[in-house]
């Protein structure tokens, strides 16, 4: 039976040209020999494809699109994440090496396709032949060429390495609160977007795993972040209704952020204004029409970040609504505000 090979599509197959470039022409895996039907590939995937070359696995399913679904699940098996990296996190992680232009374009396309919290979306993954069984059943075999691909992952390993270095030493020069969180905080995103890289590269190549040497220390790095997190002090000053209630939606944001709370010699200064009232809509209901307004400057004057949104909810008594409303005002102030937050914080790196 002729071989019958296929590339993933998507950004795949700019990393599948770039491995061919690296590797040369890489020798195919056998067919093997069919027995009682079935080819070898099925009965034992590792006859086909020795360990030692690749990591393969088998799938099943009425249709050839549905059997190769299979097969991508039972490889993606294998990279179950043990490091778990959040959405913040990896956002951080793609601007700042984005903005910093250390990685090629391909090695660009390779983090950007990959999903660094799932650690399950594959590259430079291929699928062997196709197998139609006396049911009606297809069976196909996908693959991945431990070499080549973990080549790729040694050579962003390495490259990240490098960045989370010099972002350090910038930290280590700068007497700036401010720019000494963001730089930690960004070296820290590509310290953690490495875990993962790490993580993988177990798997795929362990022999090229003891080959990195990140030259930091994660955990370190994890604790620099945090006392750089606990000297961005802010201030907190609202007006309006419910002052002291908001002032708290926006000091708990804060502090989960790992920022201090604090009159003393703030480096963030937050000041706001939030206004409800009653408003006729339906005589059923209570209603509450609610604004905030949040701006964060520095201690010059120099602006941060001027916010402000708006909502309206009901509920049957005006306690009712008002609470509604608070419970809006803790998402807003979490999703958006914080964002835009966290946004200048991050142009120090990016821009």
């Amino acid at each position: 039976m002729k071989k019958n090979v296929r590339v993933l599509a998507l950004p795949v197959v700019m990393i599948a040209a770039m491995l061919a470039l690296m590797t040369g022409c890489a020798t195919s895996a056998a067919s093997g020999t069919d027995v009682n039907g079935y080819p070898s590939w099925y009965l034992d995937p590792h006859s086909v494809y020795p360990r030692e070359q690749y990591l393969a696995a088998v799938g099943s399913g009425d249709t050839r699109s549905d059997a190769e679904q299979q097969a991508m699940a039972g490889l993606a098996q294998l990279f179950k994440a043990t490091v778990k990296v959040d959405v913040q996190t990896q956002k951080l992680y793609r601007e700042v090496i984005t903005a910093q232009g250390t990685l090629t374009d391909e090695e660009m396309e390779f983090v950007n396709a990959t999903d660094i919290q799932a650690s399950e979306e594959l590259l430079n993954v291929q699928f062997g032949e196709a197998a139609v069984d006396a049911r009606g059943m297809v069976h196909t075999i996908a693959y991945l060429e431990r070499f080549g691909t973990g080549r790729l992952y040694l050579d962003i390993i390495q490259k990240n390495s490098s960045q989370v270095q010099s972002l350090l030493r910038q930290a280590r020069s700068t007497a700036d609160p401010v720019d000494r969180y963001a730089l930690i905080s960004a070296a820290s995103a590509v310290a953690a977007g490495n875990e993962v890289l790490i993580d993988q590269l177990r798997i795929i190549s362990p022999t090229m795993l003891m080959t990195a040497s990140p030259g930091y220390d994660y955990p370190d790095l994890l604790q620099q972040r945090a006392e750089a997190a606990s000297g961005m002090r802010a201030s907190i000053t609202f007006s309006g209704n419910y002052q002291d209630r908001i002032t708290g939606v926006v000091a708990e944001a804060l502090t989960r952020e790992g920022f201090q709370i604090s009159e003393e010699s703030p480096v963030l200064l937050l000041a706001g204004d939030f206004t409800a009232s009653a408003v006729e809509l339906n005589p059923d209901f209570k209603t509450v029409r609610w604004t905030l307004a949040i701006e964060a400057s520095r201690p010059d004057g120099t602006g941060i970040v001027a916010y402000s949104t708006q909502g309206r909810v009901s509920g049957i008594t005006e306690d009712a609504a008002a609470s509604l409303a608070y419970q809006d005002i803790k998402k807003v102030v979490d999703r958006e505000f914080m964002e835009e937050l966290r946004a200048f914080i991050n142009r120090h790196v990016t821009d």
